[in-house]
């Protein structure tokens, strides 16, 4: 594996794991959400997603 396109800024390069933010899940968080660019990502898995109903119904898949 070639690393000539990788990045060389600081932490780039960085893979950081991120889980289910609901107590005693420990399910990998797959579906992130911030309100802005400022605050800390929530990360949920996707049986503890709380925007689904607003997918569905955002894509019509709610009747």
């Amino acid at each position: 594996m070639s690393i000539e396109n990788h990045s060389k800024a600081p932490g780039a390069n960085i893979h950081v794991n991120h889980y289910c933010c609901v107590d005693g899940c420990g399910k990998w968080g797959g579906f992130g959400h911030a309100s802005s660019k400022g605050v800390e990502t929530r990360w949920w898995c996707a049986e503890h997603y709380p925007y689904w109903d607003a997918i569905k119904k955002a894509d019509g898949r709610d009747q």
